[in-house]
């Protein structure tokens, strides 16, 4: 393609240069330039001269550098540093803050009552072995004092698995008053004093109901009629502000412990619900048994709420004292207790 010089009109050929051909080698030429690079601007019809054409080429060259460098240098000069744009302070709201509803006050809920205490009394202890059946050779085989606290620990676990709270007087072998201190001030010390701080134990640890085992005896010269003597019997005192509970626990109990006795094929005579004082036991005075009786001049500290004592059979008879050493039968007993003292408290609206 031809290249035009600017400011260089292309000359329009006369007719006789037309005629004439191209121009001789080695003139220059007006007419339109085409770049048609030689070997190294050298004209190759005759060494050592040099081409008019390659002289253009070469004017061209660096009239195309030139210009590229201006472009190079107007590329490069500084512009003007572009304005920084002016911060404008933008007013950020704050987010209104969503209010939270008025608590509205629960009512307060109505505080559970605490199950009842029931205080089991397993009788005797320690060297008190309390009554003892024996074999015909004479040989002891059974005291009561070990099958109180058997009947009192079994009966412990029913109530504790009705949900009731429990406590016992003694839960081994031993005199609850383990000091041996004279409470009721007559200067010695004996088996009032352990009745009298079983008291104490009770009251102390607010015991809602008493519950007190022992098994009986009967004493006879006749053997023969001390070995088939038994029954059940159950004992409340009437002179207390509690006696009507306290009478409605004991028969309670009586029921119970005739009804499980005759499960296992054995009909007790029943001996009844009976007063406290109707007992010579030879520590009341014959007034009242010191666990259930009112305060007195020998009951110096007084059980504060109703209660029942138990025997639930004879230790001396033959029959009844093979029974009450069994495990399953005990586990009745016990069975039958608990029931007893449920049903006590759903009669006074407790669970």
């Amino acid at each position: 393609m031809p290249v035009v010089w600017a400011g260089v009109a292309p000359a329009s050929p006369s007719s006789a240069e037309a005629r004439a051909g191209p121009a001789r080698a080695g003139r220059c030429s007006t007419s339109p330039i085409s770049i048609e690079p030689t070997a190294r601007g050298v004209n190759a019809a005759h060494p050592g001269h040099q081409d008019c054409e390659g002289e253009v080429s070469t004017k061209t060259s660096w009239f195309l550098f030139g210009l590229a460098c201006l472009f190079l240098l107007a590329g490069c000069r500084p512009r003007a540093a572009a304005a920084v744009p002016t911060l404008q302070p933008v007013l950020t709201l704050a987010p209104t803050a969503t209010p939270l509803p008025t608590p509205k006050p629960s009512p307060s809920p109505s505080p559970t009552p605490s199950a009842p205490l029931v205080a089991l009394d397993p009788g005797h202890g320690g060297e008190d072995l309390g009554a003892r059946h024996f074999k015909l050779d004479g040989n002891m085989d059974l005291y009561e004092s070990e099958i109180n606290l058997q009947l009192a620990l079994r009966t412990g676990e029913k109530l504790k698995a009705k949900g009731f709270r429990v406590m016992y007087t003694r839960d081994g072998d031993y005199y609850p008053n383990r000091d041996k201190v004279d409470l009721n001030g007559d200067g010695e010390f004996n088996d009032r004093d352990d009745l009298l701080y079983r008291n104490h134990l009770v009251n102390q640890a607010g015991a809602d109901l008493l519950l007190s085992l022992h098994e009986n005896a009967w004493e006879d010269w006749n053997e023969a009629l001390v070995r088939v003597t038994g029954g059940t019997t159950t004992y409340y005192c009437p002179d207390r502000p509690f006696a009507e509970r306290s009478l409605l626990f004991a028969t309670l109990v009586q029921e119970q412990v005739l009804a499980t006795l005759r499960r296992f094929g054995h009909e007790p005579v029943d001996r009844g619900v009976v007063v406290d004082h109707e007992l010579a036991d030879g520590t009341s005075d014959g007034v009242h048994l010191i666990v259930l009786g009112p305060e007195d001049k020998v009951i110096k500290e007084a059980t504060q709420m109703p209660g029942a004592l138990s025997e639930p059979m004879f230790i001396t008879c033959d029959a009844e004292a093979a029974l009450m050493a069994r495990d399953d039968v005990q586990d009745a007993l016990a069975e039958a207790y608990a029931n007893a003292v449920e049903a006590y408290f759903a009669a006074q609206g407790r669970p």
